[in-house]
């Protein structure tokens, strides 16, 4: 059984839910923020230092030095904890070694 026949169309939203608060916008917003910058960091950081070897291979512990680097500066500059910091310096540096690694086909 289908349940989405059951609930009438203009009962769905198609904006953002209007119960959002400000509060959770800008959590929203500094987050994907907070990703896109430790990207770019780890961008600034592939350009001295490959993050990606020349097999195509990643190379994890220069990945980690990135993230480590981009980390200690959003700590400093929000003062999160560093869990919270490494977590989206990981996920940045992975998303821009991924970026830069050449496409090989199978």
């Amino acid at each position: 059984m289908r349940y989405a026949n059951l609930i009438p169309a203009s009962h769905i939203a198609r904006s953002a839910d209007a119960r959002l608060t400000a509060d959770a916008r800008r959590a929203v917003i500094t987050a994907k923020a907070a990703i896109v910058a430790a990207t770019e960091s780890a961008k600034r950081f592939d350009r001295t230092e490959a993050l990606v070897r020349r097999d195509g291979t990643f190379d994890r512990s220069a990945i980690m030095r990135a993230a480590i680097r981009t980390a200690q500066a959003r700590m400093e500059v929000t003062g999160d904890a560093w869990g919270v910091c490494m977590s989206y310096a990981l996920k940045g540096t992975w998303a821009a070694a991924k970026a830069s690694r050449p496409y090989r086909a199978h």
